[in-house]
């Protein structure tokens, strides 16, 4: 229905964005792969979206380029997959490092993600294998920088966050995620925020 929403950035979370154009805000929800590629509040920004529309559900997704939603549309293809979980999925690796991780066939890599399990990480690999194009992996793009050690809060929130049943890879790369994105004033604040990514 919508290629692609181009406005004011209105508010945005690690979860969802909200664009204002001319006067009318439209609600995206994005992965946090998104979410650090966004400008400043109050910038003018483009999210290319995809419709998932059921009989009482109207949502929209937001992704920061092309080569993201096209992931996000080959994960819906597999079984037991929806937008939500497909979300999840790439707000725990970017799109290079899942398709890698499927190409490696790295299991224990895709189960570190919270919402796959043994099966789901099975059927990413034996269904998606081979159905990307190559340039779809950046050659040549960086890996992430290594994030620097936890401080005391990060490493309280860290602890927390394996209490809830989270697994370890994927609370340390929210808890780095939300570390590169500014200063938090508490751990509540910071447990707010990364329960909002995990």
């Amino acid at each position: 229905m919508f290629e692609y929403i181009q406005g004011i950035l209105e508010t945005k979370t690690p979860t969802h964005t909200v664009l204002d154009v001319q006067g009318l805000g439209y609600r995206l929800s994005t992965s946090l792969s998104t979410f650090e590629k966004l400008p400043s509040v109050g910038e003018k920004t483009k999210l290319y979206v995809y419709t998932h529309v059921r009989e009482d559900q109207f949502n929209l997704f937001g992704f920061s380029d092309t080569r993201e939603r096209d992931v996000f549309l080959a994960l819906l293809s597999i079984s037991g997959i929806g937008p939500r979980l497909a979300q999840t999925i790439l707000s725990g690796m970017t799109p290079a490092e899942l398709i890698a991780a499927i190409g490696q066939k790295d299991e224990k890599r895709l189960n570190a993600i919270s919402g796959v399990g043994k099966k789901t990480a099975q059927r990413l690999i034996v269904e998606l294998n081979g159905k990307f194009e190559d340039d779809m992996l950046i050659p040549g793009q960086p890996e992430e920088e290594k994030s620097p050690p936890l401080n005391s809060m990060e490493k309280e929130a860290l602890m927390a966050l394996l209490a809830l049943g989270y697994k370890k890879p994927v609370a340390e790369r929210a808890l780095a995620r939300i570390k590169k994105q500014g200063r938090y004033t508490s751990l509540e604040a910071l447990l707010k925020d990364a329960l909002q990514v995990v």
